[in-house]
């Protein structure tokens, strides 16, 4: 008979190991921030996530964030947000819970899937362990990865119920998690194929209908997932088609990639964030290339010969790497850690399998190989996290592998300009602009710096190439900003026009059109776009000190006194306030003398004087 007290010992234990070990190889991202590599725009620039009520909760399900459809994450988000406001600490722990679980969930399915719970403890182990993860859990913006990774597992858990007991109920559930999955990451569409994956290592037999048919309602689930994601990538332009490449280019790299990708996996020493896309064909990427063939050939074969757990191992990883190799181009690199996140299971499972099999009548020594490798990669998780620890360990780690990568150039040039060292940063993004002439996010950098260092023409000259190449909503924003400061309203409002068009909830934004109406002396509708504003951020200061001026102009002496008060309060050394609330209040026939003197002392001093000198008689 089974010992259940046992079997239930050994399950908290290898719970509490997994749980244990993922800890320590992820200690180092408890001390880390955020960064700018998209952290920013999830958690400062995303107001979707600084509450959880219905306006909020209708926006995770109707927008798209950053090229991608992922309401799920969104929420986890804002639960983060609500707990620990914009302190990375509770992002960083979250990322890191959620792949605790998704250890566990994987961890389970194994167990049901195969039987042997040793098997299944150092294929999660592998998982947890391996540095290729990181990218998915110590990047705050990656949380899609994990969450996605959770219910996939989970869905495979109730796929094995299902298969087991053929009840419609399960199979329900299946795809409730499996849809759940979708609303994490639209890669998790491949659910469906690995499922076939499945039902080839438990040997049931894929002639028989059911089987598909069985799998319809998550494929027409995934239809409107995909399309929306495509929709939303094409939106910010994250679908590039590489002018440079031909269709025989994106076959051979894709081939390049399904390889390279397992031999990281087998011998992680040369990983990187980013890998950019080779300039042209090597003779390494024709032979990976000829080598995936060759591994679709294995599967083939190893079906026919059934061997069932290489065969569904192949497919398996296959299925999911399939949706990130390029055939469709996104984003700017060839390659990323994190889209192995789930791929890789159909890699461990088989090796550890055949392992246990080859030393069946010596268990224990395929135990002991197996925490080896787990002790050794968890060295390495816990070393390779030292590059989130800042944005400088960050970019440095890949241009010490590829020098020439202009997106990295241009990132480090972007880590200097936040340190405002600016000569430094415009030797990055230059040599980013000579290694790749049409990267816009490099002369976007280029005009900012300029900005910073108030060359005016330099500057709108760099915006204006980055613009022609692209119409970049942050170079059209800071272009519209520089001709608001530099008075030329009409120029800035016709950039301002297509920011909003980008970017309807974008508070600064209004507040540009609504100087620039101010300056045109159309003061009832600048009010209308400094009310806009404050309506998406009533926080800013400015926003309130601007609406309070246009009502001294407007002879509402009152309301602008009620502004003023508001922009002091949110910001008590705001030296130009407490001028204007000065003006408002001498216009009112009240004591503005205090007002003025506070301008004086806090950056504010000529005009504050000149009022001064002239309102309260003192010389």
């Amino acid at each position: 008979m089974v010992d259940v007290s046992k079997q239930k010992k050994e399950l908290w234990w290898h719970l509490s190991l997994m749980m244990v070990a993922t800890v320590l190889a992820y200690t180092q991202v408890f001390h880390a921030g955020f960064m700018s590599w998209d952290d920013m725009d999830y958690v400062f620039h995303t107001r979707d996530i600084q509450g959880v009520g219905w306006e909020q909760i209708s926006h995770w399900f109707s927008t798209n964030y950053i090229g991608n459809y992922q309401p799920l994450p969104i929420f986890t988000y804002a639960l983060d947000y609500a707990l620990g406001g914009q302190q990375p600490l509770v992002y960083h722990l979250d990322s890191l819970v959620c792949h605790i679980a998704c250890v566990f969930m994987l961890y389970t399915f194994l167990n049901r899937f195969q039987g042997n719970n040793r098997v299944a403890l150092c294929v999660a182990l592998l998982f947890a362990l391996h540095p290729t993860q990181t990218e998915s859990v110590s990047w705050i913006a990656a949380r899609n990865k994990v969450m996605f990774g959770f219910f996939f597992f989970w869905s495979l858990v109730l796929y094995i119920d299902y298969v087991k007991t053929l009840k419609p109920l399960t199979l329900l559930w299946v795809c409730l998690t499996g849809f759940a999955a979708y609303l994490c990451k639209a890669t998790a569409v491949a659910l469906p194929l690995a499922m076939f994956a499945v039902d080839i290592i438990l040997q049931r037999p894929l002639a028989n209908k059911k089987l598909w048919l069985e799998k319809l309602p998550l494929v027409f689930l995934a239809i409107p997932i995909a399309i929306v994601t495509l929709h939303a990538q094409k939106e910010i332009k994250f679908l590039e088609a590489h002018q440079e490449f031909q269709w025989y280019h994106t076959l051979v790299f894709a081939g390049y990639a399904y390889v390279q990708y397992i031999l990281q996996l087998l011998l992680p020493i040369k990983l990187s964030v980013l890998y950019p896309y080779p300039k042209e064909i090597g003779l390494i990427h024709i032979l990976y290339a000829v080598i995936a063939l060759g591994m679709v050939g294995l599967m083939y074969v190893s079906y026919k010969k059934k061997w069932w757990m290489l065969c569904g191992g192949l497919l398996f990883y296959t299925v999911n790497i399939l949706p990130v190799l390029q055939f469709v181009q996104f984003g700017e690199e060839l390659m990323a850690d994190r889209y192995l996140y789930v791929a890789s299971v159909g890699i461990w499972l088989p090796m550890v399998y055949y392992l246990f099999v080859y030393l069946q009548a010596k268990t224990q020594y395929a135990t002991i190989i197996c925490s080896v490798v787990a002790g050794v990669l968890l060295l390495m998780t816990y070393s390779r996290n030292n590059i989130w620890l800042s944005e400088e360990n960050f970019w440095e780690a890949i241009l010490d592998k590829f020098p020439n990568s202009s997106v990295a150039q241009n990132s480090m040039g972007g880590v200097y300009i936040k340190s405002g060292n600016y000569p430094t940063a415009m030797q990055y993004v230059d040599k980013a602009i000579e290694i790749d002439p049409n990267n816009y996010k490099a002369w976007y950098n280029k005009g900012v710096i300029s900005m910073r260092q108030l060359q005016v023409e330099p500057a709108i000259m760099a915006l204006n190439k980055c613009i022609a190449i692209n119409p970049y909503s942050k170079a059209l924003f800071t272009r519209a900003m520089i001709e608001e400061q530099t008075h030329n309203p009409e120029p800035a409002l016709a950039d301002i026009n297509k920011v909003l068009e980008q970017q309807p909830d974008y508070a600064r934004a209004y507040y540009i059109k609504g100087s620039c109406l101010e300056q045109q002396n159309k003061l009832s509708e600048a009010m209308q776009y400094y009310n806009s504003a404050i309506l998406y951020d009533d926080r800013e200061p400015v926003f309130y000190m601007h609406k309070g001026i246009v009502n001294i102009k407007t002879r509402k002496n009152n309301e602008a006194i009620a502004d003023l008060d508001k922009a002091i309060t949110l910001q008590s050394r705001m030296g130009e306030a407490y001028y204007w609330r000065g003006v408002a209040k001498a216009n009112l026939k009240q004591n503005p003398c205090n007002d003025l003197n506070v301008a004086m002392h806090n950056g504010y001093k000529q005009a504050a004087e000149e009022a001064y000198i002239k309102l309260c008689n003192t010389h």
